[in-house]
């Protein structure tokens, strides 16, 4: 009997790709790529449904295809690069394939976009031959996710040159291929069609009833048993599509974990079918977007079908009894064709059915076909649509712009509906209202010079007529814009207001409106109450409220910063700065400290410091939206933020446009692009990284190292290759390079055959903020090591030196003591600030009697940050001033969280990095003798 261990982590995996342990039935894909690698065809076409599974597949071709010696792999996609210039997207990709092929940035000279928008061939005669030249003359296979985006957008401009640049590059560079992943339906896109017509093209399908169990029971076979009913159900939910296998499996196992039961039956799946459909809401509602109106239709009757037995055709023909029946069942015949070629559809003994039931059972609860209907009466489908006007009906049904098109084309679509409206109306002669109507133009009411001759002519002696064919016409026009405004996504920062007008989204914005963290602090009536005052602009009251509040709660910064933003306001023209966080804590206590400080002595001539708060979830996506919003607002001077290097790189095109000043706080990468108005308090991985490297190889006397790293993070990747370049120029070498989030990571085998095989003396642990718990398993194992070693080396006469343990500033945490425990005794760190630094003690002090609690480096440098703002600001301050004034900032000591601030000319902060250690439990400086 198998006992549910406590705290087990869920196996199975919701919307995200798959590592290669959990990679099941793929074997014929990967296949297929390798034979037509080996026979050198460039370009080969994978494609599949939504959720298949395609992204799963192209993470995985380096580990499955590495016999092919001769191959390197750089995986790319290209999901958000619709509105991009080529340029912007090959730079983009020469940075993929700098980190995919761990090369060394100081020996390639990276592309500039500039240089890429005037030349695409830079990127071949250039950029790629130094690639080469790095990696041994191998050949480099691109795999290019998404890739239909381009193709199907309507940005012809960009997806002409790209594949230009596609063709160009096979031709005349026989080193280098391309996988190209598309979905299902875009094969049936001309241009693709046109372009890739004699490619090898392969389907990501359903798995196979062997591989479906397999994924069912593999993840989870030591905790969960399953029943052969059980398994059965699943595969008649899923009908083996991988995605909904993942998400039945997910609930399944957090439902026996909640109840300790190991055993899952055929009750136990159909228990929790209600919540896999909540879980997989958000993957189905983007696969249902993917589907036409008339697509949409068919699902629906189809679903419901199943359930009445009734026939699909018969209920959509007496729910649109009012429409051409003919013209409804071609319509409908033509799509059902289509979704079973797609593999959406099954027919079984005559009869047409859904393929996979779960979504069956989504649509019937999310999409009744009573409402999919209505669609097309909001379209408004003439009730004598003449057969003759099919085709372009077509258009306008099957080809509805996307959810990335439709900001651009808006105009486009209205007047296209429009014009498909008066099409409609034409073709209706004996319909004399229709008639009026086609007498009418949207610029003014004019008469009909040839008017059919059963038709009734409009003319200034029928003044009633005409009243009503313009009412009638511009109800047409209205419901038009309407339907086109209630179908399309609002721009970037903005959201629907009544299911039609795009209104600012102001949700992850704050001046003092709401609270951003609610999950985060606990209740404080006095804040809701001053945040309701600040709505009302009584910023008297709202002040008041929000005094309260920080008596009841002084370690809330949001809080404080709030109080001073509603006393800001109530002074008058007050001086504002945003900072985007992902927490109110760290950055945001450094910022509020500023600022409170500044307004205490009355700011600058009366007028004081209002800081707007940003929460980014530091989520590069999310980063790059926020910045959008950010700019648009005229009273922003300058920004703080954002956390990580991830989350900047996204964000810094945005402010570099706007030529709103950046100053970073916490990002350290040294792979972040030299920007003019990117500034940062923070030391970069530069200083941290080299101070490793000395204190490794002149202190430790080490020369021997393994490095544990997350290759796809760009501070992780930032600070190995300073420590790796500065440490082998003192004598060192690096032995070794792992991936920590590979699949296949074993912490303990990793730590043994660094000892045993590559005699590794140290080992220098560089996790990314969100997996350092990864690196506390990797030390525990060292931990471990040595005490084996200890005990070798009292019984052989060879000693064995212990395995030293070094780190980056993402462990320097509580976390890292509380979860590390003795295992972390002894990592040595470097970081930016030390509180038990001689000149950081005064600030640490203040800062402790301010929150209640110990501070971290974060709020330190986050209040340097803020300092060197004030300090550019002035009566008439801009933007452009602002940018001027950081680059001649110089604070001495006493002004800021503890050492002299003064940037260099590439904007970078003067100093260097402070190295700490774990003793007794304890974060404790090292000293510099």
């Amino acid at each position: 009997m198998i006992t549910f261990p406590k705290h087990q982590r869920n196996p199975y995996i919701v919307g995200r790709p798959i590592d290669q342990q959990l990679l099941f039935g793929r074997e014929d894909v990967f296949s297929y790529i390798t034979t037509h690698l080996q026979q050198h065809r460039q370009i080969i076409v994978c494609y599949g449904q939504r959720r298949i599974g395609k992204s799963s597949v192209l993470k995985n071709i380096p580990q499955k295809l590495q016999d092919l010696n001769e191959f390197v792999f750089v995986a790319f996609s290209l999901e958000y690069y619709y509105q991009e210039p080529l340029g912007k997207i090959l730079a983009d990709l020469a940075q993929q394939v700098v980190s995919d092929l761990f090369l060394d940035e100081e020996n390639i000279k990276l592309p500039e976009i500039t240089d890429l928008e005037s030349d695409h061939q830079v990127f071949l005669n250039e950029f790629l031959p130094q690639v080469y030249q790095l990696i041994g003359n191998k050949n480099i296979v691109f795999s290019l996710d998404e890739f239909d985006v381009l193709l199907n957008h309507q940005n012809t401009k960009l997806s002409n040159s790209f594949n230009e640049f596609v063709t160009q590059t096979i031709s005349s560079d026989n080193k280098l291929f391309f996988i190209l992943f598309i979905e299902q339906k875009s094969l049936n896109n001309l241009k693709i069609s046109q372009i890739f017509s004699d490619v090898p093209v392969t389907e990501i399908g359903l798995l196979d009833e062997s591989n479906a169990r397999k994924l069912i029971i593999e993840p989870a076979k030591d905790v969960l048993e399953y029943e052969e009913n059980a398994i059965k159900t699943i595969l008649n939910l899923s009908a083996g599509h991988p995605y909904f296998i993942q998400v039945v499996c997910f609930a399944i196992f957090s439902r026996a974990r909640e109840n300790d039961n190991c055993q899952v039956n055929k009750e136990d799946v159909e228990n929790i079918i209600n919540k896999v459909i909540e879980l997989a809401e958000a993957g189905l509602a983007w696969f249902w977007d993917g589907f036409s109106i008339p697509e949409k239709i068919v699902f629906s009757a189809i679903a419901e079908s199943q359930q009445t037995s009734e026939n699909y055709l018969q209920l959509i023909t007496r729910l649109t009894r009012n429409l051409d029946n003919k013209l409804i069942t071609e319509i409908v015949t033509e799509t059902e064709q289509e979704l079973k070629d797609n593999g959406f559809l099954d027919e079984i003994a005559g009869k047409i059915k859904v393929k996979i039931e779960l979504v069956r059972l989504w649509i019937i609860q999310h999409h009744p076909l009573r409402e999919e209907i209505h669609e097309l009466d909001q379209l408004n489908f003439d009730q004598k649509k003449s057969h003759s006007d099919l085709e372009s009906y077509h258009l306008e049904l099957y080809h509805p712009a996307s959810k990335t098109e439709v900001g651009d084309q808006n105009n486009n679509i209205v007047e296209n509906q429009v014009q498909s409206q008066h099409k409609i109306i034409k073709k209706t002669e004996n319909n004399s209202l229709a008639a009026c109507i086609r007498a009418t133009d949207i610029r003014g009411i004019r008469t009909l010079s040839n008017s059919p001759k059963n038709s009734p002519v409009v003319t200034l002696q029928n003044p009633k007529l005409i009243i009503v064919a313009a009412i009638a016409t511009l109800s047409l026009i209205i419901s038009s814009i309407l339907l086109v405004k209630s179908t399309q996504p609002c721009p970037v920062g903005e959201k629907k207001e009544f299911g039609v007008f795009c209104v600012a989204d102001n949700s992850r914005i704050s001046r003092g409106e709401r609270t951003l963290f609610p999950a985060n602090i606990n209740t404080n009536t006095f804040r809701d109450q001053g945040i309701q005052a600040f709505q009302r602009e009584n910023y008297q009251q709202a002040a008041d409220f929000f005094k309260k509040a920080i008596e009841a709660n002084r370690n809330d910064p949001e809080v404080v910063i709030y109080y001073n933003n509603a006393l800001a306001r109530k002074a008058g023209s007050p001086l504002t700065l945003a900072v985007v966080v992902r927490s109110p804590e760290g950055v945001l206590r450094g910022v509020a400290q500023a600022q409170d400080q500044f307004n205490r002595n009355n700011g600058l001539a009366r007028r004081l410091l209002e800081i707007v708060i940003a929460n980014d979830n530091n989520d590069p996506k999310q980063a790059q939206e926020i910045a959008q919003q950010l700019v648009k607002d005229n009273s922003i001077l300058g920004v703080i933020g954002h956390n990580s290097s991830d989350t900047t790189k996204e964000a810094l095109p945005e402010y570099e446009k706007a030529g709103l000043a950046l100053i970073s706080p916490t990002s350290t990468s040294i792979l972040l692009l030299q920007n003019p108005v990117f500034f940062r308090v923070v030391y970069s991985d530069k200083a941290a990284g080299k101070a490793l490297a000395e204190y490794a190889f002149n202190n430790l006397k080490v020369k021997r190292v393994v490095v544990f790293i997350n290759p796809q993070n760009i501070y992780s990747n930032s600070i190995r290759e300073v420590f790796t370049n500065h440490f082998e120029k003192l004598g060192g070498k690096v032995v070794r390079k792992i991936d920590i989030t590979s699949s296949s990571f074993d912490a303990k085998k990793e730590v043994a055959e660094s000892v045993d095989i590559d005699k590794a003396q140290a080992a220098i642990l560089l996790p990314n903020t969100q997996i350092t718990d990864i690196a506390i398993k990797i030390a525990k194992e060292i931990t471990n090591k040595n005490k084996q070693l200890k005990t070798q080396n009292q019984t052989q006469k060879v000693e064995i030196p212990e395995l030293k343990m070094l780190g980056g500033d993402s462990l320097y945490k509580r976390t890292t003591l509380e979860r590390g425990g003795k295992n972390v005794e002894g990592l040595i760190m470097a970081v930016p600030w030390f509180e038990e630094q001689p000149e950081a003690k005064t600030f640490a002090q203040k800062a402790r009697n301010q929150w209640g609690v110990d501070i971290s480096w974060a709020t330190a440098t986050s209040y340097d940050a803020t300092q060197a703002f004030i300090k550019s600001l002035s009566g008439n301050s801009t933007r452009t001033t602002v940018l001027d004034s950081l680059q001649n900032v110089n604070l001495p000591s006493e002004k800021t969280s503890g050492s002299q601030l003064e940037f260099t000319p590439e904007r970078e902060r003067e100093g260097k990095a402070v190295l700490v250690h774990i003793k007794n439990g304890k974060f404790t400086m090292i000293s510099d003798k």
